[in-house]
């Protein structure tokens, strides 16, 4: 049943209830939504035949249902096949997050995300368990590795959420780890309360150069030794891109799984079947619609990466380069000067290096060697 149809049900229930005290009216109403939605006691009994539907459905798909003692729900954890098959081809950055749900019995839906080659958000996995704490965190992970293994070419985001941390080092060990500057950025205006330093801290962590990096941590030093000693404390190779040990591209934030958990406000009061359901369709249109537009294309990059260099061109053609040797160009700007490997796909600047996509000194060397910008 749709939601415009609940919601002329709903409207239809308190029209012909309105004559009746508050508290009836609300009982009433709620056992309306029952008849239409089914219970929460019910969501979870149906639990295992609608996992059992899904798996056979979608072979391939992961899911584990984690009951108690007393065979009471404990944990679920659901990765649909299309979402283990398609994260090969993603940048191995898994962000990962969690929001309340706000059905009778409450608990957490702990998301994995990543980003698809068009910047969208590609879904990894989803588990509906009691609070965020130690177990339930390392029992998501434990899940998690069986649809990516741990390995050094893999990076987490998250918040600074303490179990978060605790879990990874338990799970992932191999793996690099870096927290979302956005939720450091609330923490140092909460802490703080100075905006003046904020753009300081941000210059800091977009930095792509590490004597860029040291310009800005130092100026934030001389301003503020209390903030700077928090940032330290906070280990800048987690939230500094100069300083990341591994490759987050251009994932610095956990907005993404964020996204997520917004596209799912309207669903997370309702029972667990349903609220799967609702993820199952959600996935189902973007995937289908995503698939479309790639059909599409007539050139092997993405419209996000086609876009993205679009934009770059015009600084390029600004710029003048001189060919060093066969592999080599030196680029130069009004007031800069940078050297680009094309055979290595690095430059100066570390743009190309750390996003892995050709920036604008790149792009000019390219265009001068008359040979393709990727």
């Amino acid at each position: 049943m749709s939601y415009l149809t609940l919601l002329v049900f709903d409207l239809v229930a308190v029209y012909c209830i309105s004559q009746m005290d508050y508290w009836k009216s609300h009982r009433t109403l709620i056992v309306a939504r029952d008849l239409v939605m089914g219970s929460s006691e019910n969501g979870y009994e149906e639990l295992p035949s609608y996992l059992h539907k899904i798996r056979m459905a979608n072979p391939g798909t992961l899911a584990r249902l984690e009951v108690d003692a007393n065979n009471r729900f404990k944990y679920l954890f659901l990765a649909f096949s299309a979402s283990i098959t398609g994260f090969p081809f993603m940048r191995k950055v898994v962000v990962v997050d969690g929001t309340f749900l706000q059905g009778k019995y409450k608990g957490t839906l702990l998301i994995a995300t990543s980003q698809d080659g068009n910047f969208q958000i590609f879904p990894i996995a989803f588990a509906v368990v009691d609070t965020e704490n130690d177990e339930s965190w390392t029992w998501f992970f434990r899940q998690l590795s069986r649809v990516i293994p741990d390995d050094e070419g893999l990076a987490l985001i998250s918040d600074r959420h303490k179990s978060i941390r605790k879990a990874i080092s338990v799970v992932y060990l191999l793996a690099s780890t870096g927290i979302c500057t956005y939720h450091l950025y609330k923490n140092i205006l909460l802490r703080y309360r100075g905006r003046d330093l904020f753009g300081l801290v941000k210059k800091a962590a977009y930095s792509f150069r590490l004597a860029d990096f040291e310009a800005s941590f130092e100026a934030i030093k001389g301003l503020n030794p209390d903030l700077h000693a928090y940032l330290e404390r906070a280990d800048v190779c987690k939230w500094a891109r100069a300083h990341f040990r591994g490759d987050r591209y251009n994932i610095l934030t956990s907005n993404i799984a964020e996204s997520i958990n917004r596209a799912l406000s309207d669903v997370r009061s309702l029972p667990i079947v349903r609220l799967l359901e609702s993820i199952r369709l959600m996935m189902t249109r973007w995937f289908a619609t995503r698939k479309h537009d790639a059909d599409l294309m007539k050139t092997s990059l993405t419209r996000g990466v086609e876009k993205l260099l679009e934009g770059r061109i015009p600084i390029a053609n600004l710029l003048k380069v001189q060919a060093i040797d066969i592999h080599q160009s030196q680029v130069m700007g009004v007031s800069s000067l940078h050297v680009v490997n094309l055979t290595e796909k690095t430059c100066s600047c570390r743009r190309f290096d750390l996003e892995k996509l050709p920036c604008a000194h790149a792009i000019a060397a390219a265009e001068a060697r008359k040979i393709s910008r990727i």
